[in-house]
This record gives C-alpha cells, structure tokens and sequence, in this order.
C-alpha cells in the first residue's frame, strides 16, 4: 500500500532526475500473466517507453520475484540510484514512463482507488473499516454495553398483571401457564427498554461515525448487517450529515464475529461500481453544460475559467505543445515553432507532464474517465472537456 509518506516523497522527486515511473499489473489469477507473459508484455512495454537497459533488467528480476508477492498490481519508481516497490490490491491499468517524474501518475492512481467507509453493525456491535486501495482496515470498534443479566429479566418479566374475577390469572412470565388472561407488562416494559437502549446506541454510533468519516475526508459508506438493524441505524444518522451510503450488504456472522476477508469480497465490487457511476454523472454534466474539444478548453484553462479538468484514463497518448518559458506559459493543440505571447519555442509534450502546471498555475481539478467513457470522451467530446467557474 501506499502511505502518504510515500506518496509525498514521490512528488517531491528533483525535477530535473530522470526516473522510471511505471504500474505493472502482476496478479497470477490474470491469464495474460501466465508462463512468460507477463516478462515478455513488461519488456516490450519497458523498450518502448525508452527505459535503459540497466534499469529495465532490474525491474524484470524483481517482477520474476514477485509473482508471488501479496498484491495485484505493482507500482515500480526506479532510478540509477533508488528502486521502489509499492504492492497495490486492486487490478490497475499498466502504464510506463521514463523520464522527468511525472506527478499525475500518482494521481491517476490514487483516483483509481477512492477511500470509502465501511460500517458493520448490529444492536450489539459496531465496527468502522476503511477500504483504501483495495485494502480494509478496521479503525473504531463499538459495544454496545447493556444490562443482561437473568436477575433484570425474571424482574421484569414477572410483572403481569392480574385480572381479578378471571380464572387463570397469575403472575407466570410469556409463555409460561397460568390462571387467565395477562397484560404481559414486563415483558413489553423489558422490551421498550431494549430497543431504547439499541436507538441510544444507534444515535452515538451515528455521532461518532460522522466526525470518523470527516476527519478522514471520507464522503462514501458502505453499510454491513442484517437489513432491520440497517434500517434501525439509518434511522439516527442526521439527514443533513455529509455521507452518502452508496450500498448495503450482509455477511454471515453478526458484526463482532463478522469475517474482515468476508467484508472487503461483498465492497470492493460496491466501489468499482461507485467509480463507474461517478464518471457516467461526469459526462452527463459535460453534454448539459461543459466545453469540449481540445483547443478550446486548453484556451478556457489559460483564462482561469476551467476549474474542472476530465481526461481520458492514460493522458500520455495525448499530446499538446507547450512553451519553453514557464514565466509566460502557453499550450495549445496546434504544432507552431513559437509562442505568439513571447515567441519562445514550443515543444510537444505529453498531456500528462502538463498537469501539474495546470493545477499549479491555473487551480484546475482533473478527472480520469477509464474504459467506454474514455472512449466517448475522445470520440464524441474531442479529447478534452472541462467544466466551468462561471
């Protein structure tokens, strides 16, 4: 995984040091990784970003090594004189880059794998997870305290009343035999006191779940147990508190027993489908009020008026011209020598290396579309599209 250490300490990498950047999708359940073919599909793809040979050996030894390492996909940053590895548990997209460091890369894969809270709870247990990166971590585990010893119930269960006159009206508990018809007050005096205790258990759950979630910048629950508990629990989370619940789900135990493994199987399909919704909403707002085509929204950027960015899934298959003077920048799709602002050169460069100018200088947010929306976006929008300020 991914800490944030990691992740700052690759986007504070020299500028000027050249370093491969590159995502291998390593997992042995994959057919294309049988035998040879992950070796092979890893060279061809390190010849054909350029990686020297050095480094690409080094990179190949390691993946003949990790095949049965614990991860799905593998994220390698390795330079002359440094070599990580990274395992990541989720099945990502490969991608190589020789070069200066690339940033958005990092970003892409951190979009590719959004945080989500998970809560499994029942009238007895509750327990906060966080999926990240195809991982689950418990992080808050809750008992709900209550008295439940025998001498409170045969207490409360003993107070029937009787009916005077009426043959068969003792004082025996439910479903015990007696001399008449009962009111069975105890037995519902216990009863609203259990669901009172489960509601106040419920609301402070409710409470604490929502500072956990923000505190940890967390938008997205997925909901575990069994439905009538659910919908007990939903009923004390405020209906203005920041959360979506974007699923619901059950496993076999109750929630203090209940199988983490069991967990994380039944919501990572969940998340996939969250990111698939996401991106279809995405291009949804684009079609009703966004701009499209590349030329044009490379121009809105530079007038400050895009605060969205979305771009297909690899921006390194795209390419613009940028100008040499970062003090005057300008970008555009068309190939000409020099810059009509200052008439430095331009160079073509990748979508990807400009990125993080773009955020930098012209506080942009981009978006990934992966799959038929990365398709749509190229084939039906123009390659770029952008939503704007005002």
């Amino acid at each position: 995984m991914l800490s944030q250490q990691d992740i700052e300490r690759i986007k504070n990498l020299p500028q000027d040091k050249m370093v491969l950047m590159a995502v291998v999708n390593d997992n042995p359940a994959v057919v294309d990784n049988e035998g040879s073919g992950l070796m092979v599909r890893a060279k061809v793809m390190m010849n054909d970003a350029g990686v020297p040979p050095t480094i690409a050996s080094r990179v190949l030894d390691d993946l003949q090594e990790s095949r049965q390492a614990y991860g799905k996909s593998a994220l390698y940053v390795v330079a002359e004189d440094m070599f990580e590895r990274y395992d990541v548990q989720v099945d990502l997209p490969e991608r190589f880059h020789y070069g200066r460091p690339l940033k958005s890369m990092i970003a892409n894969i951190l979009e590719m794998m959004p945080s989500v809270g998970v809560l499994c709870v029942d009238r007895e247990w509750a327990r906060f997870f966080v999926w990240e990166q195809g991982e689950l971590s418990e992080i808050r585990r809750r008992e709900n305290v209550r008295l439940t010893d025998t001498d409170n119930w045969d207490t409360l269960t003993s107070s029937t009343r009787h009916v005077p006159g009426v043959q068969g009206s003792g004082g025996a508990g439910r479903g015990q035999p007696g001399s008449g018809p009962r009111s069975d007050s105890g037995v519902d005096l216990f009863e609203a006191r259990e669901d009172a205790i489960a509601q106040r258990f419920y609301k402070e759950t409710a409470e604490q779940l929502v500072k956990l979630m923000q505190r940890r910048g967390l938008k997205h629950l997925v909901l575990v147990g069994p439905v009538h508990r659910l919908a007990e629990f939903k009923g004390e989370v405020p209906e203005k508190a920041p959360i979506e619940i974007i699923g619901e789900t059950n496993v076999s135990a109750g929630a203090g027993w209940a199988d983490p493994a069991q967990i994380l199987e039944r919501v990572t399909p969940m998340v996939e489908e969250l990111r698939e919704r996401e991106e279809r909403e995405l291009l949804d707002r684009i079609q009703e009020k966004g701009v499209m085509e590349v030329e044009r929204v490379l121009e809105m950027i530079q007038q400050n008026q895009i605060y969205l960015l979305v771009i297909p899934e690899d921006g390194s298959n795209m390419h613009i011209y940028k100008s040499h003077n970062r003090d005057v920048p300008y970008y555009t799709s068309k190939n000409i020598a020099h810059s009509p602002l200052d008439d430095s050169l331009m160079e073509r460069v990748a979508l990807d290396e400009c990125l993080p100018e773009f955020v930098d200088m012209f506080g942009v947010d981009v978006r990934r579309v992966r799959g038929e929306h990365a398709q749509k976006l190229v084939k039906e929008m123009g390659g770029l599209a952008g939503l704007t300020r005002y």
